[in-house]
Order: C-alpha cells, then structure tokens, then sequence
C-alpha cells in the first residue's frame, strides 16, 4: 500500500505534503528519496513532483519584486541612467542568468521532476539520481532568483536610502498584508487553527528554499511548553546574504558585492544594527504588520546578523501556542506596545 504523504491543504489552497512535525522537518527531496529507498515508488513519485507547488510561490514572487523594486526606486525620483548603471553592475556581479529571470528558467525544473517522477513510479536504476537532479536544478534557479531579488533592494538602499527599506516592503507586500491580517484575525477563526495553519506554511515554504548546508531544506524543530520554534541553518535565502557556508565563501554582504545590511536602529528590522535588507520583509510580514493590523505579532523571529569576522548565520521562527504568551520585548524591539485587549482574545 502506497503510504498517504501528499494531500489536499484548505489553508494553501492546493495539494501538500501531510505527516508529523518530525516528518515535515525533512526536506521533499530527501524525504523522497528515502520512501524511494523504501520501494515505495509513487509515494516517492508525489513528493517529487509536490516540490514544484512548494516552489511556486517563490517563482511568483522573485519574478515580481525585481520589477515592482525598480518601479518603486523610479518612483522616488531617482535618475535613469543612475539606475540603469547600478543594475548594470548586479549584472556584472550576478550574472546575465540570474538576471534573466526566475520565468526563464522554470521549465527547467518542473521538466527534470517530470523526469524524476516518472523513474521513480517505473523504479528505474536512475530514479535516486533523478531525484538529486531535480533538487540541484532548484537550488541553481532558487539561489540566481534570490540574488537578482536582494540585489535590486540593495540597489534601492543605495539610490534612495535605508531610511525607505521598510515602505519599500510595504510597497512589495501589500498584498499578502491583506491576506495575512484577514486570515489570522481572532474574529476569523480560533488561533489554534492560525497557529497550525502558520506551521504548515512555513516547513512548505521553507522546504522550497533548500534550508541547511546541505540545501535540502531540513528543518530543526524545537518544542517548548508555550511555543514551537523552527530553526534554519542556515536559511536558504536571507542565508545568502549572510553565510558563507552557503555561498561558495562568499556571503551577498561581503565583497565584492556588499549587498546592504542596516547600519542604523529600525523598527522595522528589530532595531538592530546588521539585518539583511532581504531579511527585513520577514519582520514586517511577521512581526510590525500583524501588531499593528491584529494586536499581535503571528510568528516572532530571531534573525541573523551579519558578521563579517564569522560569516554563520542561523534563523529561528517562532509560533507562539497562545499570543497572549508574547513577551513584551517583542513588541518593545519593533517599536511597539501590547495591546492586551487585542493580545489575549484567543481561542
């Protein structure tokens, strides 16, 4: 019997992956390969090709923010040529690849799952091989995509200025704002169920970024009696900018590139000096957006910061089991207070 490990999620809207915590903590390729090791061949089949929605997203979203960052740096009345001649240097740094674009490159991906799907359901001698592929064709796509992504808010940090980091994620966030603060409202439905759904979203979306130094997107899981921590290390994407482990030695905020980190308090980066400009929209996704709109933050995070002389970072989320249970150092280092009328109506 083939075991049950992908299957329809109502809060994503789409098919996922199903299993304990421990098992959602692996990564879809390994994972896969081991129900492949297993004989377990169309249960190796769905996880290969449950990848590709795990990924969708990110293919959504790095195809659009580069764009709508050069729009919005346009929009602050900076000079054309001005622009034109910083995306001319990411270029020179990146690549003509990355800068092609995520949409470009796509079709690579999901022909090379296709590919490993197919071997895995015929049990072809190849079919682990396949596998492995189709996870090196992501991460090539994955880390270009991230690289044109952080590049361009660098640029907009150069051109118009740290101080306008946050209304620039706001600008690129707006929607997913509205969905968020909808979603987990208290009057929307209990937080026990926000609090599944958060978990659920982030070992889906974290898989797709290839999380650890081994880019398979493992996950530590850590249980505490009042909150559920998932820890990255590194990070595959905000990662970039800060690990060298993940970056041939050569982490986005060193040189030669020197992609911008803060080197001021903000609220919006958890007032701390040395926050990736790409780890930044974390903080206002999770963090000042949900207090603001909700009363609470949704999830709190403890970033990396960028260390020049030990270039290892690690990130960890936090889904609190009642929000009630925040302590007030999170609102304090975002700049804000609790609101215990709005805090601790959970259900």
């Amino acid at each position: 019997m083939t075991p049950v490990v992908v299957a329809h999620d109502s809060s994503l809207g789409r098919q996922a992956r199903v299993g304990s915590w421990e098992e959602l903590a692996k990564g879809t390729f390994a994972t896969a390969a081991e129900h492949l090791a297993r004989g377990e061949h169309e249960a190796a089949a769905q996880l290969v090709e449950i990848a590709v929605d795990e990924a969708d997203e990110l293919r959504d979203i790095y195809g659009r923010w580069p764009l709508a960052t050069a729009d919005w740096i346009r929009g602050h009345g900076v000079d054309a040529d001005e622009l034109d001649r910083a995306i001319d240097r990411l270029t020179g740094l990146i690549g003509e690849r990355a800068m092609t674009g995520v949409g470009a490159e796509w079709p690579q991906f999901t022909d090379a799952v296709a590919v490993a799907a197919e071997a895995c359901r015929t049990g072809a001698d190849d079919a682990a091989a396949a596998v492995e592929r189709a996870r090196v064709i992501w991460q090539g796509i994955h880390d270009r995509a991230v690289d044109r992504v952080s590049g361009l808010v660098d640029i907009a940090v150069r051109l118009v200025g740290e101080h306008a980091l946050g209304e620039l994620w706001d600008f690129l966030m707006g929607d997913w704002y509205d969905i968020h603060a909808r979603r987990y409202a208290l009057d929307n439905q209990p937080w026990s169920a926000s609090a599944n759904q958060l978990m659920v979203a982030i070992v889906d979306g974290f898989h797709a970024h290839l999380t650890g130094t081994g880019r398979q997107g493992d996950i530590e899981l850590i249980e505490e009696p009042n909150r559920i921590g998932f820890r990255f290390a590194p990070c595959g994407s905000g990662g970039r900018s800060l690990d060298a482990r993940i970056t041939d030695g050569a982490p986005r905020a060193a040189g030669p590139f020197n992609f911008a980190v803060t080197t001021e308090p903000h609220d919006w980066a958890w007032n701390t000096v040395g926050i990736c400009s790409y780890c930044v929209h974390c903080c206002q996704l999770n963090e000042v957006m949900p207090i603001d709109r909700l009363g609470y933050p949704t999830r709190v995070i403890d970033a990396p910061v960028w260390n020049p002389e030990r270039p290892v970072s690690t990130c960890t989320w936090w889904v609190y089991r009642n929000p009630a249970d925040v302590p007030d150092e999170v609102y304090r280092r975002v700049g804000r207070r609790r609101n215990p009328d709005r805090s601790e109506q959970h259900g």
